[in-house]
């Protein structure tokens, strides 16, 4: 799923090279708009719907992809 996530970031801010600790407002300097960006990228690839108050949660690569996995178990 890294690999997912490499491409949805790299397709919104140009960024290619991910790991799992990489912090999107620290370590990618993105801004509160681009977060944005990038929350919807994740909604509409994992055709999800992820709540504003589950956004402040996902900092990191490794939050992203853990938070994906639930949604899909969740779905099943």
């Amino acid at each position: 799923m890294l690999h997912i996530v490499e491409e949805i970031v790299d397709e919104v801010t140009g960024v290619q090279h991910l790991t799992m600790d990489t912090e999107f407002v620290k370590d990618l300097a993105l801004n509160s708009m681009d977060v944005a960006n990038l929350v919807c990228a994740f909604e509409e690839r994992f055709q999800a719907e992820i709540p504003m108050k589950d956004v402040r949660n996902l900092m990191v690569v490794r939050d992203v992809i853990q938070y994906m996995k639930k949604w899909e178990a969740d779905k099943k």
